[in-house]
């Protein structure tokens, strides 16, 4: 874990390592945040708000992709999420920008162990059940429980969940849970396509 600072846009999404998502940059204090990125891939923090109220946690994300710019300044972008973050402290503006900043602890996420065969072999019997022509390409030996939490599709409730559990344990035990879950809603699904007939 890394304490810095980071200049923060909060939103209602949640994303993962490896997750990607489109924003539309309209206000002026997040153009400005954009111009400040630059053309090199630049990143801010993404504060997770739950109705309204920060989470206190997030991801920090970096721009990969300028899709479009408009004669106003605003634009479409795209971000990828690197890693993820607690937020220490929160600042309504960022020194003299005009945008929020924070003092966060970066969770440096990329330096988990891999999950436990357990856990492997959960996903490996979830995946060939629901997706099994999906399987080598969602399938690797060296998954950690960021991974797998981006493979099942988590919403962002569950992810908050995943990255406030203090142990891989708990975290292991949120997506087992997630995958029981998931089998449960395929088994029924699967019950109800086969007690529909064609008249």
């Amino acid at each position: 874990m890394q304490k810095t600072q980071l200049a923060l846009f909060p939103l209602q999404i949640f994303l993962l390592p490896g997750e990607s998502s489109r924003l539309h940059i309209f206000e002026d204090r997040y153009k400005q945040l954009l111009d400040d990125c630059g053309n090199d891939g630049g990143s801010f923090g993404i504060p997770y708000a739950l109705n309204g109220y920060l989470s206190g946690f997030g991801c920090v994300v970096s721009v990969t992709q300028v899709i479009e710019r408009y004669a106003n300044g605003s634009a479409d972008i795209e971000v990828s999420c690197i890693d993820l973050f607690k937020v220490d402290q929160f600042y309504m503006r960022m020194g003299e920008k005009l945008y929020p900043g924070g003092d966060v602890t970066v969770m440096h996420t990329g330096d988990l162990e891999p999950a436990s065969q357990d856990l492997m072999g959960k996903l490996d019997a979830y995946i060939k059940m629901t997706e099994p022509s999906k399987f080598e390409a969602l399938m690797s030996p060296v998954l950690n429980v960021f991974d797998i939490a981006a493979i099942l599709n988590l919403d962002e409730e569950n992810k908050l969940k995943l990255v406030k559990a203090k142990t891989s344990a708990k975290r292991e035990r949120i997506l087992a849970d997630q995958i029981l879950f998931l089998e449960a809603v395929q088994k029924q699904k699967s019950s109800i396509a086969g007690e529909i007939f064609l008249n």
